[in-house]
């Protein structure tokens, strides 16, 4: 699993749109689908989660219902190998979309363009010449415009294992745009500038993150939630707005539906949590067990 996967919240329709990716991507596959237990949100039964990987990268699709939108200021850049390829993507990608930058040449490449899709993923296509691979890019808007570079800075102190791969930037000292990994995962920051972006970071977008015990939940949840906000079950928002998920290979196991009466219980305990609690939960599922 990567560690940090995309959580894409959607209103209905994850099937669906997981079906949609896995068939636009050449190398898409559908990993795993996990559905509601008894619980106050979805009826039982329904679609809790569809995880799927695109290109060497892991998504979350949540079918959380109508709180949250998606929107641009996290979207998806997609390097394509060829023009067959991107063409074939981008066809697929505009269908019954919303194009932001037209499909064409530009100073910076051959072929680009940036596309909210019919569900309203947001996606940058670039001919690179390479490998496709995919990059969550975030797009810093209104009261946060200026601080990609202190986002990506703080992100690569927090997280660790990072490195600032490249970065442009504008006259006015803000980022045209820059690319840092995160234990080998690539992303990239941009700042909105004059531009009177209508959006900015929602919970619509967030970014999974595998822990690897609850010493690392403690640990980021405490860096993240001092300048952020705490949410339930182990969301959390930091100062720029950007929402991350705490979650671990042990919680999987113990809501994963193996057991639904056990999965019911940790699912009613850990919506009156907002830090995770794996030894909480652990004894919530062994209950009568």
């Amino acid at each position: 699993m990567s560690k940090f996967s995309p959580c894409l919240w959607f209103d209905g329709q994850v099937e669906e749109a997981a079906a949609f990716y896995v068939e636009a991507f050449e190398e898409g596959k559908i990993n795993q689908v996990d559905h509601y237990v008894n619980c106050d949100h979805q009826p039982a039964g329904s679609v809790l989660t569809v995880s799927l990987t695109l290109c060497g990268l892991d998504f979350l699709l949540l079918n959380g219902g109508p709180e949250f939108s998606l929107t641009p200021a996290i979207s998806f850049y997609v390097e394509c190998e060829t023009q067959a390829q991107i063409d074939r993507l981008w066809a697929k990608l505009s269908q019954g979309g919303t194009v932001l930058m037209d499909y064409g040449e530009y100073p910076f490449s051959p072929k680009f363009g940036w596309v909210n899709d019919r569900y309203g993923v947001s996606w940058q296509l670039v001919l690179a010449q390479k490998q496709q691979s995919i990059a969550p890019a975030f797009l810093f808007t209104q009261q946060h415009s200026g601080q990609a570079e202190a986002a990506m800075l703080k992100w690569i102190e927090l997280f660790g294992e990072g490195q600032v791969e490249f970065i442009e930037k504008n006259p006015d000292g803000t980022v045209a745009q820059a690319l840092f990994t995160l234990h080998g995962q690539p992303f990239r920051v941009m700042d909105g500038g004059a531009i009177d972006h209508a959006f900015t970071f929602t919970m619509g977008t967030s970014l999974y993150i595998d822990c690897k015990d609850q010493a690392e939940i403690d640990r980021l949840w405490e860096a993240v939630t001092a300048k952020g906000k705490e949410w339930p079950c182990g969301w959390m928002e930091d100062e720029y707005g950007v929402s991350w998920q705490t979650g671990s290979k042990e919680l999987e196991r113990l809501i994963d539906g193996a057991d639904p009466e056990c999965a019911s219980r940790v699912m009613r305990a850990m919506d009156q949590m907002k830090k995770i609690d794996l030894a909480a939960l652990k004894k919530v599922y062994e209950e009568n067990s």
